[in-house]
């Protein structure tokens, strides 16, 4: 389905509005009390959970190709060491910064370059 330049306009204008409602709403909301237990709970162990999911997904493929692909392990060792390498970094940048942000953009950047080099 094509969207006229209108409709792709009014579309977007709708999306931008609901994104800013989200953001704001949280704020509005929780303006004149205290924050929920929960949302502190978040706020603390979102980080931590991300880099988690991020790690697993990362070497999932890579040790999965390993074990049940009659892959040498030779060949796929360059791929391995950049995903290993690249955990290893945003776990450090997190512990030593203690920026989600940081560690995961300096994470990834590592993997892309050695991806990028093997």
């Amino acid at each position: 389905m094509k969207l006229t330049a209108t409709e792709a306009c009014i579309a977007t204008l709708a999306i931008g509005i609901m994104m800013f409602l989200l953001r704001v709403l949280p704020f509005v909301i929780f303006a004149k009390r205290k924050t929920p237990a929960f949302f502190s709970f978040a706020e603390k162990f979102i980080p931590a959970v991300s880099i988690a999911v991020l790690f697993a997904v990362c070497l999932k493929e890579r040790t999965t190709d390993l074990i049940f692909k009659s892959l040498s392990p030779m060949s796929e060792l360059p791929s391995i060491i950049s995903a290993v390498a690249a955990s290893i970094l945003t776990v450090i940048l997190h512990l030593w910064k203690n920026n989600a942000m940081v560690s995961i953009f300096g994470g990834t950047i590592l993997y892309m370059v050695l991806n990028y080099v093997f």
